[in-house]
């Protein structure tokens, strides 16, 4: 995976002279190696970067540890909204965090951004590292425990209700944002691959076990499936919108253990919609299966708290969402943990073993990605939770068609 631009000295004086404010900066020397793995990261290559550096040339030498986000070529010729999350909305949420009239705890939403570049074919991040300020990745194998999935509900409330705020204050920036991937349908070969030809599998895998219910699963493909995620991520649909992460799941939040704080990363997939897309999303990749099954409805109730008194706090001007205006939401959203649970959380959580040459040309190789979810579904976790699921979605009428 690793592309072939070669990065200098140069290169990185120009990023830390924009960061530092320092024109005269100069790096003495940097270190740099591609940190991807299989399976965890289908749209970009992730380097790791140390520097040493002056900041002017009899001043002392300094160090930095940067992460650099080499967008592959195929993703960044359509284009993300990460580069104007990073250099405009990002900092305006963090403003607003940090004027707060009370105490709201770690008000960092996200890394800090160097430098960003884009140009046809080409889009690179050169961020912070938050390995070197403490942040860990959470286990995306076994799913998260209650305490850890609140605090990252915490953290997802914090940049809801900042985004709301900013809103309300700056409406001309979300105006920036693309609508949802989904907002036209599942348009794309792409998307195709991952969602129908996903959900297709999931039901012919289940045929025995649950027929009627795969039954169902199928007959909602292609244009009932496709029509009810386009409904989900529409926000005129909405009980009230924020700005919606798009792919929260356990490898797309870091945690700092020392402090029990988290923080996001990941910032593509950006688009103005109801929060509960991003709740259904996280609750069907990243938790344990029994908090899934029968926490849930506390671990919203902590995230609607948390959103109550980032609003509150931050000088929301509109009347606070309800809970049970949220409760709507989630219910109307639920295909979305639909999708999630039976397309993504097999990739989400897969094994070392089935990591092993999974990449985004297996995502575009229908043959290929059929051998690969075979795989996928061998995790036992996987399947008992699709399982579990699907029988839930079912009792709530989510599988018919209307």
């Amino acid at each position: 995976m690793e592309r072939n631009y070669k990065y200098s000295a140069e290169y990185f004086e120009r990023a830390l002279r924009i960061a530092h404010r320092c024109e005269k900066l100069l790096v003495e020397n940097f270190h740099i190696e591609a940190v991807n793995q299989s399976g965890e990261n289908f749209c970009s290559v992730i380097y790791r970067i140390a520097l040493q550096f002056r900041r002017f040339p009899e001043g002392a030498v300094e160090s930095g540890k940067y992460i650099l986000k080499d967008v592959l070529p195929a993703v960044a010729e359509l284009g993300t909204d990460e580069g104007v999350m990073f250099k405009q909305i990002l900092p305006a949420i963090s403003i607003i965090l940090k004027k707060s009239k009370a105490n709201l705890g770690e008000h960092k939403i996200s890394a800090d951004c160097l430098l960003t570049e884009r140009s046809a074919g080409k889009e690179i991040y050169i961020l912070e590292d938050l390995g070197a300020l403490g942040y860990t990745c959470l286990d995306r194998y076994e799913g998260l425990n209650l305490e850890d999935a609140k605090i990252c509900l915490r953290k997802m409330a914090q940049f809801h209700g900042a985004s709301m705020i900013l809103y309300q204050n700056q409406p001309e920036l979300l105006a920036k944002l693309s609508p949802s991937n989904y907002a036209q349908g599942i348009s794309d070969p792409f998307a195709k691959g991952i969602l129908l030809d996903g959900t297709e599998f999931a039901a012919n895998l289940f045929a025995g076990e649950l027929p009627e219910i795969s039954r169902k699963m199928k007959a909602q493909i292609p244009e009932a499936y496709s029509q009810r995620l386009q409904n989900v991520v529409d926000p005129k649909k909405s009980k009230f919108n924020a700005i919606v992460h798009g792919d929260l799941w356990v490898n797309n939040i870091m945690f700092d253990r020392a402090n029990n704080r988290a923080i996001l990363v990941d910032f593509q997939d950006c688009f103005w919609g109801s929060p509960a897309i991003d709740l259904q999303f996280f609750f069907y990749t990243s938790l344990q299966l029994e908090i899934l099954l029968t926490r849930q409805d506390e671990l919203l109730k902590h995230y609607f708290h948390c959103l109550h008194e980032t609003l509150t706090f931050c000088f929301f001007m509109e009347p606070v969402p309800t809970f049970d205006q949220l409760k709507d939401e989630m219910h109307r959203c639920l295909f979305y943990g639909y999708y999630a649970v039976t397309c993504e959380l097999p990739i989400c959580c897969v094994s070392a073993e089935a990591s092993a040459g999974f990449n985004l040309h297996t995502l575009g190789d229908p043959a290929a990605m059929r051998s690969k979810r075979l795989q996928l579904f061998s995790n036992n976790r996987v399947r008992r939770t699709v399982k579990a699921s699907l029988l839930k979605f079912d009792q709530q009428g989510i599988l018919e068609i209307h």
